[in-house]
């Protein structure tokens, strides 16, 4: 703004509305920011890796019995009675091992990613702010330019109708004198 000029009230508007949207735009970028440093699962739960190593121990089932003797038999004839469900509860047990470090590795995985995919979000927002008024300088320079070469060809024509005044003016004097002439003659 030049001296004391009262800014226009169409640019004071937009300069208003300016302000709120960078308010706003600042506003989600801090959300999305928060959003994207969120713990993942391994980091809020340290101890989930030491409870799945425990129960990757517990699965397997437990020797058979030894020993002689009465009671040392009977136990071998129950665990004989047993033993087809023991082995099929410790395959269940097994399968149901391999599924939960799996589904932990895959999960750790994709938390990770998720987290990453958010921080490259705030990273890219946080550029568009700058490529906007890149883009905003560009066009005022373009404006400026056009504006200048609009105003030498304003210019160039104030020359040539001035040129063409001076003609007709100096063509003006002349009819004036030989009009004269013709008077006197």
């Amino acid at each position: 703004m030049a001296g004391d000029e009262p800014e226009a009230p169409a640019l004071s508007e937009l300069r208003a509305r300016l302000a709120e949207e960078e308010a706003a735009y600042a506003e989600v970028l801090a959300a999305v920011d928060a959003l994207a440093s969120f713990p993942l699962p391994a980091e809020a739960a340290p101890d989930a890796r030491a409870r799945l190593l425990r129960l990757n121990e517990l699965w397997q089932p437990p020797p058979p019995p030894t020993g002689s003797g009465l009671l040392a038999r009977l136990r071998r004839l129950a665990w004989d009675a047993l033993s087809p469900f023991l082995e099929r509860q410790t395959a269940f047990d097994a399968a149901l091992v391999q599924l939960l470090n799996a589904r932990l590795d895959e999960a750790d995985r994709l938390h990770a990613r998720l987290r990453e995919l958010a921080s490259a979000l705030v990273h890219h927002a946080q550029r568009v702010q700058p490529l906007l008024d890149a883009r905003a300088r560009v066009a005022t320079a373009l404006a400026t330019t056009r504006s200048e070469l609009v105003l030498d060809a304003f210019s160039r024509q104030l020359e040539s109708h001035e040129r063409r005044i001076e003609s007709l003016t100096a063509l003006g004097a002349r009819l004036e004198r030989l009009a004269g002439e013709t008077k006197t003659r």
